[in-house]
């Protein structure tokens, strides 16, 4: 069922639409990156088990990085006669295309992930985290760690790592979180970053880092931070490829993604920590939202957050079974 005439205000802001008719299927469309990473393959898993649940028809779609495949799909998509999606758009500046394109066809768009704005800057209902809130929070756990460790004594050959997806607002959001806090707790440490372009990968940030490490060789201790855990496991690959001691690192993650990974093994990683937010989660809530709209004309929020819990050491065995850790 199409909703041509009541989009605009759709996205714009809260609105009412016309319930579907009860015998008929919903069938929504989700569009996704990245689609090997963890963090997306728990992501479509939660929006599929929802949509089952429930029972809607759902598409779905990996396009990697792929601006101009995520536009294509979209086509598709509405050529399939589906009655809403959810995108997770590989960059923000899609943002306009794919809502005027939803607004033409008459039918509801949600962003998960990453937030995107129509043609006329406003915002479209979103899924996902308050970026510059939990990159708070990564800072604070960060400058705790300095403190358990005696850091602060001296600052004087310690670097931080701020390892950055320029391209992606949502993911810079997390990353001045994370400095905002840490600079709150150690004003003198805002003079030892260095920004460290990646592209979301592991591989990118073990190639960036071990760049940023050689130009700096006079750094003895290094901090990180990213916007993902690949960013920071990445980094913190850097440092062992390079045979720095894991107790001279202080790494922690956003995501959680990565958590079997760095804390499987059991032996020291310069990996302390991460916000784990189960992915799973967003998918399913990107699915609800638009299904209560089409069934039962309930409008979509601007926003659904979802919140973090901390993984390190000390409860990853715990967590192992949620985590899906073999």
């Amino acid at each position: 069922m199409k909703f041509i005439g009541i989009l605009i205000g759709l996205l714009i802001g809260p609105c009412l639409a016309l319930p579907a008719n009860a015998a008929e299927t919903i069938k929504l469309g989700y569009i996704y990156k990245m689609g090997d990473a963890p963090w997306f393959v728990r992501e479509i898993e939660g929006a599929k088990k929802r949509a089952k649940e429930i029972g809607v028809e759902l598409l779905v779609q990996d396009v990697q990085t792929d601006s101009n495949l995520a536009v294509t799909t979209m086509d598709t998509y509405i050529g399939d006669g589906v009655d809403g999606i959810a995108i997770v758009a590989p960059d923000r500046a899609i943002g306009p295309v794919v809502t005027e394109k939803a607004r033409t066809a008459g039918i509801p768009l949600i962003a998960v992930d990453d937030d995107i704005k129509s043609d006329n800057g406003s915002v479209v209902p979103y899924v996902g985290i308050n970026g510059f809130d939990m990159g708070k929070r990564v800072g604070d756990e960060i400058a705790a760690l300095i403190r358990a460790e005696g850091w602060q004594s001296d600052f004087a050959n310690v670097k931080v790592g701020s390892v950055e997806d320029q391209k992606a607002d949502t993911c810079m959001q997390r990353n001045r979180g994370a400095q905002a806090a840490l600079f709150s707790a150690y004003p003198e440490l805002k003079e030892k970053v260095i920004s460290i372009p990646y592209d979301n990968s592991m591989v990118s940030a073990i190639d960036a880092v071990s760049t940023t490490m050689t130009a700096n060789p006079d750094a003895q201790k290094w901090v990180f931070f990213a916007c993902n855990d690949d960013g920071v496991l990445g980094a913190v690959r850097a440092t062992e490829n390079s045979a720095m001691p894991a107790a001279d690192v202080i790494g922690v993650g956003f995501d959680g993604s990565r958590s079997c990974e760095a804390f499987g093994s059991g032996t020291p990683s310069g990996f302390r920590a991460t916000m784990w937010i189960d992915s799973a989660n967003d998918g399913a809530i990107g699915i609800q939202a638009l299904y209560d709209l089409i069934k039962n004309a309930t409008p979509m929020k601007d926003i659904y957050y979802v919140d973090p819990t901390k993984i390190d050491a000390s409860n990853f065995d715990s967590m192992k079974q949620v985590l899906g850790c073999k």
